[in-house]
């Protein structure tokens, strides 16, 4: 059996289930009614206006690799504007850039509605580390000139 033969039967039995649905609705409707009749509106009567549909939009998840990839190839982004271009949902992706915080793989900068985005380089990561070092030697140092001093008193 074709793809397209199967689509069909499958959206037939759709519309027999609505159908037995709208029959099953319209029973209902009519034994809540006092006299059983349809209080339909008369054709005078100005049309309803139809209730706009909520389209659901349909968004991706956004994986770690992806966002930072994003975050590295531009200059700090907001959650929203990263949500957006990737087409994601903002709350997902906000849980995502905390959790690579905590990892330590990005950064974020400001606050509040100022909050930016920044992915954690290499460059950055040795800088840090060339500067703990430069801090415990520092520390070393000092501890050991005062050690010299107090030995000397």
């Amino acid at each position: 059996m074709s793809s397209i033969q199967q689509l069909v039967e499958s959206i037939d039995g759709h519309i027999q289930e609505l159908n037995g649905e709208i029959a099953s609705l319209q029973n209902a409707r009519s034994a809540l009614t006092s006299d059983g009749s349809d209080r339909r509106r008369s054709r005078k009567s100005p049309p309803r206006q139809r209730a706009r549909r909520r389209t659901t939009r349909t968004t991706e998840v956004l994986f770690a690799d992806r966002a930072e990839r994003m975050l590295a190839d531009g200059d700090g982004l907001t959650t929203a504007a990263l949500a957006t271009a990737a087409g994601a949902d903002r709350d997902q992706v906000l849980t995502l850039l905390r959790d690579l915080e905590q990892a330590g793989r990005v950064r974020r900068t400001g606050q509040r509605r100022a909050t930016r985005w920044h992915a954690i380089t290499d460059e950055e990561r040795i800088r840090e580390r060339a500067a703990e070092l430069a801090s415990r030697s520092r520390r070393r140092r000092t501890q050991s000139t005062s050690a010299r001093a107090q030995e000397d008193v």
